[in-house]
């Protein structure tokens, strides 16, 4: 019985210490203080069935076959080609129409392909703000042989979501004037690999965003800010950036990648599951078994977390069994996903910014 007693004593102070650790750990890696991070409740009952009502209507929007954000992404968007064009003007005017401030990241850089140009598209609400809740997504597509590759959920779906949430909140948006947070969009070029992924073969564009806006503001918040004789450099203006990918497939599942927004990960299922509770959405797609940061994939975030900036990334765990190949198309999709996807979103962006719904 000592023994056991000693043992047992031995194992709780081995746990208290593996708490305490990880506790430590996670102060560590927190850097910046969410605006709103118990958002789940934040929204009552009636606010809740006002925002699923809204996206009824409007899933015509995030349609496979005509939905006039979706479909026109649902085509191959390799860079330089018309489908990527296409995707940028569709993006561009979507998000000039509703009154955001539009910056372009134009650059040129080496790939396995020789100097390629690229342009990231960011797009502001309110630059003026003192912070940003980011929402981000890559919008070219790979290059594949043996076809033309769509990437449907890799990653039309994602942008034609954010242009969703921005058009579908955008008269709650409109009357938030006095807050001090605002929502920006970066839609990132070149995130995929030219030939195999590598650190110099892969997200181009974030590289590239993620360095200039540690040392620079973005050329919106310049011009909104025109009287200031200084100006910080944007990345000190990002609260949150939430980072989707590979969305739109049924076996979609999404779980905690990053320990330092694991909170707001938590938060979100418990917003996810307030919409099941009430029949708004058909199924449950955050995964809480799995532990913060028990995964990681390699995406546009990289950059941006080995600068400290928090993020919260929704990228399919495991990956949609069409990934990287062909059959990634609109056949892939499944609809209910994307409209539950859609209103998980809408009604985070709602809740973390408080919106008056």
């Amino acid at each position: 019985m000592m023994n056991l007693n000693w043992l047992s004593l031995q194992l709780l102070a081995l746990t208290l210490w593996a708490v305490v650790a990880q506790a430590t750990l996670q102060d560590k890696l927190t850097v910046r203080a969410f605006s709103n991070p118990h958002f789940a409740d934040v929204l009552n009952d009636n606010q809740l069935e006002r925002l699923a009502s809204t996206a009824h209507k409007e899933s015509s929007w995030l349609d496979i076959r005509n939905g006039e954000l979706l479909s026109p992404v649902l085509v191959p968007r390799q860079i330089g080609s018309p489908g990527y064009r296409a995707t940028q003007d569709l993006i561009v005017t979507t998000l000039g129409q509703l009154g955001y401030a539009i910056s372009w990241d134009n650059f040129t850089t080496p790939t396995p392909m020789g100097d390629v140009k690229m342009s990231n598209i960011i797009a502001t609400k309110n630059p003026s703000a003192a912070k940003r809740l980011v929402l981000a997504a890559h919008y070219e597509s790979k290059i594949v042989p043996g076809g033309d590759f769509i990437g449907a959920t890799d990653s039309a779906v994602p942008v034609a979501m954010i242009l969703d949430i921005a058009k579908g909140l955008a008269g709650l948006i409109d009357k938030q004037t006095d807050s001090d947070i605002s929502l920006q969009m970066v839609f990132f070029d070149g995130e995929e690999a030219f030939e195999q992924w590598t650190s110099t073969d892969s997200i181009y564009g974030a590289r590239h965003l993620a360095e200039f806006w540690e040392h620079n503001p973005d050329p919106a918040t310049v011009a909104a800010l025109s009287g200031a004789t200084e100006h910080r450099p944007e990345l000190e203006r990002v609260e949150l950036m939430v980072l989707m990918d590979l969305i739109g497939a049924p076996d979609n599942m999404f779980a905690a990648l990053q320990i330092p927004t694991a909170d707001i990960f938590t938060q979100l299922s418990k917003l996810e599951k307030r919409l099941q509770s009430a029949e708004y959405i058909d199924r449950l797609y955050m995964n809480t078994a799995m532990p913060p940061g028990a995964a990681g994939v390699e995406d546009d975030h990289l950059p941006f977390i080995e600068r400290n900036i928090p993020v919260l990334h929704l990228i399919s765990v495991p990956f949609p069994k069409v990934w990287h190949k062909l059959s990634d198309n609109a056949e892939a999709l499944d609809a209910t996903v994307i409209a539950d996807m859609s209103l998980i979103m809408r009604s985070f962006v709602a809740s973390y910014l408080r919106l008056h719904v």
